[in-house]
């Protein structure tokens, strides 16, 4: 539970260190209230997935991501249905390592991410990217409303839609996959849902391929 300048956690699976609530197990965890100033970390060597259920939470974080996946064999983000959720970030980042640049997303992954649920979810992006993957990132379903200084939407080595309704404003591109080292990624595949994007530069930009079967779009760059 998220009480503005304090997380209470309930069992076990999770530490907390002031502002910033770590997820060390995997498991289902489900989250709610509001975070001023504050982190949600996933980090765990399990092999199982780890999968947040946002309900109807607020999370700010003024010198980093909002929510930071850095370790996990699969992040799931679950937004409960009938709620919707705001992440947001400041202008200006704060690494613990000046030689590292990550996370650098609203919402990072450095692990498979999947966004499901019949729930809501707004992303504002104030340092880069809105939502950030490293590896694979598929969205399955939700409402999606994302505004990012930079792309709005990055899988490095794919990113999928599935379903849902998304709404992207970028100064940058609006999906992107952009994996430049394997021929098999750096691709987007979008098989259904609503997509709109308003992007500064390109609406949508992959490496290698771009593969649309099925949706409804609106597309300005």
């Amino acid at each position: 539970l998220l009480q503005g300048d304090a997380i209470v956690a309930e069992g076990s699976g999770v530490t907390v260190d002031r502002n910033i609530v770590t997820v060390t197990d995997a498991g289902v965890y489900t989250i709610s209230g509001s975070l001023a100033n504050g982190q949600i970390v996933v980090d765990t060597e399990d092999e199982e997935a780890v999968r947040l259920i946002l309900n109807g939470v607020k999370i700010h974080n003024e010198t980093g991501a909002a929510i930071a996946v850095l370790k996990a064999e699969q992040a799931v983000i679950e937004l409960a249905d009938g709620t919707n959720s705001v992440l947001s970030d400041g202008a200006e980042y704060v690494f613990a390592d000046p030689e590292e640049d990550e996370p650098n997303a609203t919402l990072f992954s450095k692990a498979d991410l999947l966004i499901e649920g019949a729930g809501g979810l707004t992303v504002k992006a104030n340092y880069n990217d809105g939502i950030g993957g490293k590896d694979d990132v598929v969205i399955r379903g939700g409402l999606l409303d994302v505004t990012a200084v930079d792309d709005g939407i990055r899988g490095k080595d794919s990113l999928t839609i599935e379903g849902g309704s998304i709404t992207v404003i970028a100064q940058g591109d609006g999906l992107k996959s952009d994996n430049d080292e394997d021929a098999e990624k750096g691709i987007i595949t979008i098989q259904a849902g609503e997509v709109q994007i308003t992007a500064g530069s390109d609406a949508l930009q992959a490496e290698t391929n771009i593969s649309i079967i099925d949706g409804a779009f609106v597309l300005t760059a």
